[in-house]
């Protein structure tokens, strides 16, 4: 594999590292609630110090990624898919990670993929020695414009992807059987309350008028 050929996926997951650190920077509450939300310290503070790591490291994988910024940005990957991981696991229910601010990004799998991918690629392109972006990009001449805007499409695709296929997802798949389970729960409860009020399966009382019609004259 060429640097060629991992560089947009890597710039791509750059820019989106920029992008969610500027809008921790920007609007922290988001990121402070998720990380409450985890069981985990959360302030406006912490959620503007991890804005600025993920700003600076960011900025480091695209300036000199072969001199360990495309590691800082493996690193940052991997410790976003760890607490992905986490809240799926603890708090599989919540509402957002608070990795894009105020949007709210529902922990998912497919979201934890994305930052496994995201944090190879990272990896990747510095056993490659890949160059920086502005070298990178200036190599493309005028081929370079095409590219970004692609990338900014990727980047918003993305996006769209992971705050709305885990919802619709959640949203079209089947009911399971714990409305049927919690049903037979609720008449097992029952029966159980009517045997130690003594009255058993064949007691008159559950057939209103039996008893009565039974013996009235003929």
């Amino acid at each position: 594999m060429t640097p060629d050929t991992i560089a947009p996926l890597f710039f791509l997951a750059t820019s989106l590292l920029l992008v969610s650190g500027v809008l921790k920077l920007v609007r922290p509450r988001a990121t402070a609630q998720a990380l409450l939300d985890a069981g985990l310290p959360g302030s406006r503070a912490v959620a503007r110090g991890l804005g600025a790591g993920e700003c600076a490291a960011a900025a480091f994988a695209a300036a000199a990624p072969a001199r360990g910024g495309a590691l800082a940005l493996a690193i940052v990957y991997l410790a976003f898919a760890g607490f992905v991981g986490y809240v799926l696991r603890t708090h599989p229910t919540a509402g957002s990670c608070g990795c894009a601010g105020s949007k709210a990004v529902p922990p998912s799998l497919l979201h934890l993929g994305l930052d496994v991918v995201a944090a190879a690629a990272g990896v990747t392109y510095l056993a490659e020695r890949g160059p920086s972006a502005g070298v990178w990009f200036a190599g493309l001449g005028w081929g370079s414009l095409p590219v970004a805007m692609g990338l900014a499409l990727a980047g918003w695709l993305l996006v769209v992807v992971v705050t709305g296929v885990p919802p619709a997802w959640h949203a079209w798949t089947p009911p399971t059987d714990d409305r049927a389970a919690s049903h037979a729960d609720r008449h097992l409860v029952a029966e159980d309350a009517l045997s130690i009020a003594g009255i058993g399966p064949g007691h008159p009382s559950l057939w209103p008028g039996v008893g009565a019609d039974a013996g009235a004259p003929g």
